[in-house]
């Protein structure tokens, strides 16, 4: 199972949540809601930059919300949500 560390009034977690709702009711993610102004020592571990969301799977991790909503819809198979580059 995939953890999703994500804060609730963070911008950048936001972009994941369109895939976190699609892929939910299969119960890949478990969702780890992170205080932003009291984030524990483990995320800046994960991530050099100490922001969310943080995806880790085994031992990926990944910290980048682009990146995190690419890997999910090649791993899932889930139609982009992004518009094809030219």
């Amino acid at each position: 199972m995939m953890q999703l560390y994500s804060g609730t009034t963070c911008p950048f977690s936001h972009r994941a949540w369109p895939l976190r709702a699609l892929t939910k009711r299969a119960w890949i993610f478990q969702v780890i809601d992170v205080d932003m102004y009291n984030k524990p020592e483990d995320i800046a571990v994960m991530n050099p930059y100490n922001r969310l969301p943080v995806l880790v799977e085994r031992d990926l991790i990944l910290y980048e919300s682009n990146i995190i909503n690419e890997y999910i819809e090649s791993a899932f198979r889930i139609p982009s949500f992004m518009p094809p580059t030219r």
